[in-house]
């Protein structure tokens, strides 16, 4: 009882606080060129990397709460579609594609560990589409792609283990049957390095999405995938808690009629899936996003749209095992959303980052959670540059937010942060 009674005080004197006290330095341009793709990782206390391609060069930026004003810039050599993951320690991996003699080349580089040498982990004829990874506590790491050669499809992982001699798995592992169709893996990882990759099947004997999950103790994976939902699926996200519980959002289509924005949990105890949630119903949808904390909180923001009308900003939180009966109408008024960003923090912080398009052009717009959802604050205003690729990072000493502004050789990569 004393301990609830704390937590309330504190909470009140959290939700007294004015949520406009937050604020955010001039957003400063990292870099102009011939940009690619652009991530962003930070630990805990704020301290992170920038990691982008210019041009067919890869480039990084130390930045943290007491980094240097100076846009200090370190070439990391030749490389595409770059990947940063840190756990809330510092520990994590970059990963990034190389092309040698026509031949594809996965790389990767340990961060945190003072090893500075880069390993190429898989190498093919074929192509890399869908790189993702992810790290847990003690810095081993998992990486899933959809490796596609000779017009078949197959989702293949990875693994680096941290512990002892610091390796790479030799081969990688092949989820599941090699398939016509192309499909797009989901990664969820928890801190234990329990994870599951959800993907999509569409063939003569099954559609829907299924699972492939990961025993950290024995290091495999699961013979076969299981089913998740057995109908069509567009857009799914997954995430996954610190118990092994993991949440799945997607869109459902319907021919000629109103689509539905659904989501499963999934009970790490039984092992199952719970019968799938609807959590809207518009004419179309958009941009769903889904994020989870290591205690089983989890937040999902999408946009979604009638036949006339701008697609809509809302959110809706998943507390204590369900889904909150209201959702947030985040929607900022200043034009159609055309992409946006989901991050959680501790203590409940959560934040979306959109790029809206409006009369006069791109604009981006952030909202806060702390006790409640912020006022929209305008991080870019609307010009006739275009806005892409946002992405939103929170901890406890602050937020970072990073997208890409205009086209061709006149790309600027942008980073904005609290103060």
């Amino acid at each position: 009882m004393v301990l609830e009674r704390l937590k309330r005080f504190a909470n009140g004197i959290r939700a007294g606080r004015p949520e406009s006290a937050i604020q955010w330095r001039t957003p400063a341009i990292l870099d102009r060129g011939l940009l690619g793709e652009a991530c962003l990782a930070v630990d805990r206390l704020g301290h992170g990397m920038v990691l982008w391609e210019n041009h067919g060069g890869l480039w990084s930026m130390p930045v943290g709460p007491h980094s240097a004003a100076a846009l200090v810039h370190l070439p990391l050599g030749d490389g595409t579609t770059p990947r940063i993951l840190l756990n809330p320690d510092g520990r994590g991996i970059a990963l990034w594609l190389e092309e040698v003699a026509g031949e594809r080349q996965i790389v990767g580089k340990v961060i945190g560990s003072g090893e500075n040498l880069a390993h190429v982990v898989f190498r093919t004829l074929g192509q890399v589409k869908h790189l993702q990874a992810a790290v847990d506590r003690r810095g081993n790491a998992l990486m899933v792609w959809l490796h596609e050669k000779d017009g078949l499809f197959e989702v293949m992982a990875q693994s680096f283990d941290a512990r002892g001699m610091v390796e790479w798995e030799q081969t990688p592992t092949s989820l599941g049957l090699h398939s016509t169709q192309a499909m797009e893996p989901r990664l969820a990882v928890n801190y234990r390095e329990h994870a599951m990759v959800l993907w999509e099947v569409r063939d003569s004997f099954f559609e829907g999405l299924v699972a492939s999950h990961f025993w950290p103790s024995d290091r495999i994976w699961s013979d076969r995938p299981v089913p998740v939902v057995s109908h069509a699926t567009h857009q799914h996200q997954v995430v996954m808690d610190d118990q092994g519980n993991a949440l799945a959002l997607w869109i459902r289509p319907s021919e000629g009629q109103r689509s539905r924005l659904e989501a499963s949990f999934y009970d790490g105890l039984s092992g199952e899936w719970e019968t799938p949630v609807p959590l809207g119903s518009a004419r179309t949808f958009s941009s769903p996003r889904l994020v989870m904390s290591g205690e089983g909180e989890a937040l999902a923001a999408w946009c979604q749209g009638e036949d006339r009308g701008t697609a809509r900003l809302f959110a809706k939180a998943f507390v204590k095992g369900k889904w909150e009966v209201e959702r947030h109408s985040l929607d900022p008024g200043q034009g159609p959303i055309t992409d946006l960003a989901l991050a959680l923090g501790t203590d409940g912080q959560a934040g979306i980052l959109s790029v809206h398009h409006g009369p006069d052009g791109d604009g981006v717009t952030i909202h806060l959670r702390r006790s409640e959802w912020t006022a929209p604050a305008v991080l870019g205003a609307h010009s006739d540059l275009t806005r892409s690729a946002p992405q939103l990072r929170i901890c406890a000493e602050g937020a970072f937010a990073l997208w890409i502004q205009g086209e061709g050789e006149a790309k600027a990569l942008v980073l904005a942060k609290t103060s």
